[in-house]
């Protein structure tokens, strides 16, 4: 017999609220790799949870094909799980970074001062949309209210 969802997690909900508390940490350190990696990766799996088994996989399709940030999503969670983004499909991301900043970050409150922060080159579509070269948190906060919108 199969478990349902993982210890806590067991719904759509249960998942935007881990979305929502991987976003308070990304923006608590906008350089924290794991809390970025742990964002962009339940970001994009949230279609997955929200929209589950095969009866809905032409919607799960037609969402992606259709809203650019979850092509951002799935480059990004499919390039930090496997290191590289190699399927066709990904077009979005050209490279992420980090971007420079007058202070330490961790040193002080990070929207306060100028700290470094990830920044996620783009290209295509999604550089059409949101320019070249975007903060982590400003894609990240995009992605969250897209969810926050769509989980039923």
């Amino acid at each position: 017999m199969a478990f349902q969802g993982v210890f806590s997690l067991k719904t759509s909900k249960d998942l935007l609220q881990k979305l929502e508390r991987d976003f308070a940490r990304l923006q608590q350190n906008p350089t924290d790799a794991g809390a970025a990696f742990d964002f962009f990766v339940t970001a994009y799996h949230m279609i997955e949870w929200a929209y589950p088994g095969d009866a809905n996989r032409s919607k799960r399709q037609d969402l992606e094909k259709n809203e650019v940030l979850l092509q951002i999503a799935s480059h990004l969670a499919n390039g930090s799980k496997h290191f590289e983004a190699t399927a066709k499909k990904h077009k979005s991301v050209s490279k992420t970074a980090t971007g420079p900043g007058s202070f330490q970050a961790g040193a002080f409150q990070a929207n306060a001062f100028d700290v470094p922060e990830f920044q996620v080159k783009l290209q295509g579509d999604a550089a059409a949309q949101f320019g070249s070269s975007v903060k982590a948190t400003v894609l990240a906060e995009k992605l969250l209210q897209l969810w926050q919108k769509l989980v039923p």
